[in-house]
């Protein structure tokens, strides 16, 4: 039987037929998302180990902000380095909806311009992913299609150097979602939680050097809709 696995462009629009056309609002997708990557991630950490939320632009970054308030529901300590520009406060994503939330309910966080990314702020990252517990990479999905500069590329490297356990959501950042191939600086993965099914690069015996152990996580999405995307037997 041939693999499920999904490209770049199926993703984009497997999410925008689920939103416009079953009327599944995007962010009850991204709820869902990080719901089920933050009870994972309490499957692979019962010791209640600190968890590090590294937050970037996007929806990746909106998945995160969703994770840590799950984790911080259940009382697991978490805190988030998020290094993104605010949204626009008259029309705000998706992302935006749940760093909200994220605020209004204390969760410990930390924020930073990328344009505005200083040695020093690299060096307080450092020093939280460095301590005994997880690295959560939210920082870009699949949409990426150039390689990380900074602050980004600094970022891999800080949590590369860590030697912390790591979980990619959607696919380590940094890595091809076609190809499984790095674009440049990548995330190096213990465990990766991608949404739906197991992305194209994924085939790749060389991403696996990048991913990890890969679990799949449902998103809500109709599965009459997910179903045209499976290829026939």
């Amino acid at each position: 039987m041939p693999a499920f696995t999904l490209s770049r462009e199926q993703v984009r629009e497997l999410d925008r037929r689920a939103i416009e056309g079953f009327g599944v609002p995007g962010i009850v997708l991204m709820e869902n998302a990080g719901r089920g990557c933050a009870e994972l991630l309490m499957q692979l950490n019962p010791e209640r180990k600190p968890v590090v939320v590294l937050c970037g632009p996007g929806n990746n970054g909106g998945d995160g902000f969703v994770i840590a308030r799950h984790l911080d529901n259940h009382g697991w300590p978490v805190e988030v380095q998020a290094v993104t520009k605010c949204g626009d406060p008259n029309k705000p994503g998706d992302a935006d909806i749940n760093f909200d939330i994220l605020f209004t309910a204390r969760i410990s966080f930390t924020q930073s311009h990328p344009d505005h990314f200083t040695q020093h702020q690299a060096e307080i990252v450092a020093k939280r992913v460095g301590r005994d517990g997880w690295i959560v990479d939210a920082l870009f999905g699949t949409g990426l299609t150039r390689a990380l500069s900074n602050p980004y590329s600094v970022l891999v490297d800080i949590v590369n150097a860590s030697g912390s356990p790591v979980l990619a959501i959607d696919l380590p950042s940094g890595l091809d979602c076609d190809t499984g191939e790095p674009l440049g600086p990548t995330i190096r993965a213990t465990h990766t939680a991608t949404f739906v099914a197991p992305k194209k690069g994924f085939l790749n015996p060389k991403s696996k050097e990048w991913t990890g152990e890969v679990h799949v996580i449902d998103i809500g999405a109709p599965r009459v809709l997910v179903e045209q995307y499976r290829p026939p037997s």
